[in-house]
């Protein structure tokens, strides 16, 4: 599995705080932290079969605070056929947002995963637009309700930054990675032809960042991708005074 890969970089690593998604069952869960001894605080929230709510789970050297699970549940497309609107409605029902304390550092780390534009097309006449509107909404909601100095968001949010809601997703927040705009999905995982475009963030609200880079942005030396996505890390001081 893709854990035997980058489970030991990270334990070889000084990343603090890891945000995994798409965790969907507790066995995958149970993998992760086998292999994960160094991150002994796991946040997570059961879902209604007892899987990770929203796939959704952060692993912290840091001990942890209070954590709160917020799902996306009642978000329905309005455009599409019926069939398009009912599958994507089960799918928003299924993902949200986790958010969890620092414990003793008046700071809330969020992880998400929204719905997954399977289209490719971000422009503002696709079919997903008002759906995915409607998911940002409830993120940015969920998070104002964090009421701490410093606040870090991420995860796969599969809004493309050239597309019509970046505005609306990065409104408030500090996205360091806004200058380089990287692409996150790797082509290779692509249908033939599609362009890349960056669909994961990691956002910033109330503190400052000190340094930010990209982890397995390409096959590792045995041709490998670690994961379909490229991961961003950043190292983040809370603002005092």
């Amino acid at each position: 599995m893709r854990a035997d890969g980058f489970c030991p970089y990270f334990e070889e690593s000084g990343v603090e705080v890891l945000h995994f998604q798409e965790v969907w069952t507790r066995r995958a869960l149970a993998a992760l932290r086998a292999r994960l001894p160094s991150y002994p605080f796991v946040a997570w929230r059961r879902g209604i079969a007892g899987q990770p709510a929203g796939g959704l789970a952060t692993f912290s050297r840091l001990p942890l605070g209070a954590v709160s699970y917020t799902s996306f549940r009642g978000a329905w497309p309005d455009r599409g056929g019926l069939r398009f609107r009912v599958v994507r409605a089960v799918n928003s029902a299924l993902q949200g947002v986790l958010a969890v304390e620092l414990a003793g550092l008046a700071t809330v780390v969020a992880n998400t995963h929204l719905t997954a534009n399977k289209d490719g097309d971000w422009s503002a006449g696709n079919r997903h637009l008002g759906f995915q509107r409607t998911q940002v909404a409830r993120l940015q909601a969920a998070l104002g309700r964090a009421g701490t100095d410093l606040v870090v968001v991420a995860g796969d949010f599969n809004i493309a930054s050239d597309g019509p809601l970046y505005p609306l997703l990065v409104d408030g927040w500090r996205d360091p990675f806004a200058a380089t705009d990287p692409v996150t999905y790797h082509a290779a995982f692509l249908p033939p032809g599609a362009s890349g475009h960056r669909i994961d963030y990691l956002l910033v609200r109330g503190g400052r960042v000190i340094h930010s880079g990209l982890l397995f942005a390409g096959p590792d030396g045995r041709g490998r991708y670690l994961s379909d996505h490229v991961a961003l890390t950043a190292t983040v001081q809370r603002s005092f005074g």
